[in-house]
């Protein structure tokens, strides 16, 4: 990936009323998206929004696994309204559901046809003709705010639609700090695990570049120290900060590189036992490094076990060899999973045996197929792979 993408970023004390400020003369129409719970924390966004002249209006349907149907309904609120700023408040849910209707917004033409084929990195899309979109993020995880992807399900067709396009970036993306002190700590942990995963991922990643590099270690640092402070002490506004900063650096870091292994094996698992995206990745996580860090990479691609070996020195482990510091980082992301209270397991996840089973194909059929098997550096397949999902579900070292 021959460049860097990024948004401008906007963080720190009083970003959201910097944010309106940076909106100020660049139009006068806002369309909020997000989701009925979190409607209510819209209120000092929306009157920012207006002291600098904005109508705003919000639509608040948003669903957790967001669908293709909601995206399309997003759409049309937003052809109705005519904004010329599209901001997603919430999860990564609201986030990837405020740019699928963006797009198709800018784009009203493609909602009739096959998303799947039209809306890809080498698509022409000519956005920005109608409006700019934002990004507030509520929660320390996702990294979409800073993305080029937007993740939908069609249920029809039970299948997942991913929009991905260097223009899908956000054009601004505002990290308010206290948007965060909610959080419940379950949701708090699955998420933290996930932007150690995107760090630690985007870092071992076969597109990985020196761009990328220095955001996913920056990241990985800051998320092994602080989620389990965070986890501890919920109202630790400092650690909340880091938190959320964390998240968008790595967002920074993989969405330039990508994610990998860990990706390919929880998307997967979180589709067939509807497990949340952040608990099953960081399931996934020691086991998916433990594979790589074991394996050949493929020609060309840097050695998974140094690159991991590159991370423990940075987050200050000290071990003899690369190998003695990519068990002790493997560790250390097991050690920080026991303490935030994630299941280190499927089976601790409450998947039964003869579910597991059951089901073993149909993991391996759709991690085989996940596009973050493409940027795994080494080869996982066929009976490997069905190994490491047993390996996952009974929880061993």
């Amino acid at each position: 990936m021959p460049y860097f993408l990024s948004p401008r970023v906007i963080f720190g004390k009083g970003a959201m009323k910097r944010f309106a400020a940076e909106l100020e003369g660049k139009g006068d129409r806002a369309v909020i998206i997000t989701d009925r719970v979190l409607k209510d924390k819209c209120s000092e966004l929306v009157e920012s929004l207006k002291a600098v002249g904005y109508d705003v209006k919000i639509w608040d349907e948003v669903e957790a696994d967001p669908t293709l149907d909601i995206a399309l309904a997003a759409s049309r609120f937003l052809l109705d309204c005519n904004p010329q700023w599209v901001i997603g408040f919430g999860g990564g849910s609201a986030i990837d559901t405020a740019k699928a209707a963006w797009v198709l917004y800018e784009r009203p033409d493609l909602a009739g046809g096959d998303l799947t084929k039209s809306i890809l990195p080498k698509a022409v899309l000519n956005l920005r003709r109608k409006a700019r979109l934002a990004a507030v993020p509520t929660t320390s995880g996702t990294g979409a705010d800073v993305t080029w992807v937007a993740v939908l399900t069609d249920r029809a067709m039970n299948r997942k639609i991913v929009f991905a396009h260097n223009d899908i970036v956000p054009d601004l993306s505002v990290l308010e700090t206290s948007l965060t002190l909610g959080l419940p700590k379950g949701l708090t942990a699955s998420t933290g695990l996930d932007v150690i995963a995107h760090a630690i991922d985007g870092y071992t990643s076969r597109q990985q570049t020196d761009f990328s590099d220095g955001p996913c270690l920056q990241a990985a640092r800051m998320a092994m120290e602080w989620l389990p402070q965070v986890c501890r002490d919920g109202s630790d506004v400092a650690a909340r900060e880091k938190m959320l900063n964390a998240s968008t650096i790595a967002g920074l870091g993989f969405g330039n590189s990508n994610t990998g292994l860990s990706h390919a094996l929880g998307h997967s698992a979180g589709a067939v036992f509807h497990i949340g995206h952040g608990r099953a990745i960081g399931i996934a996580l020691p086991y998916s490094l433990a594979f790589i860090s074991t394996k050949p990479p493929y020609e060309g691609v840097p050695d998974p076990l140094m690159r991991l070996a590159d991370i423990a020195r940075f987050v200050g482990i000290d071990a003899a060899s690369p190998r003695a510091a990519a068990d002790a980082l493997i560790d250390r992301i097991r050690s920080i999973q026991k303490e935030i209270g994630e299941p280190m397991s499927l089976k601790e996840a409450g998947i039964p045996e003869d579910r597991m089973n059951a089901e073993i194909d149909t993991l391996v059929k759709i991690a085989e197929k996940d596009p973050n098997m493409f940027t795994t550096p080494c080869e996982c397949k066929g009976e490997a792979l069905r190994d490491l999902f047993m390996k996952m579900w009974r929880g061993d070292d």
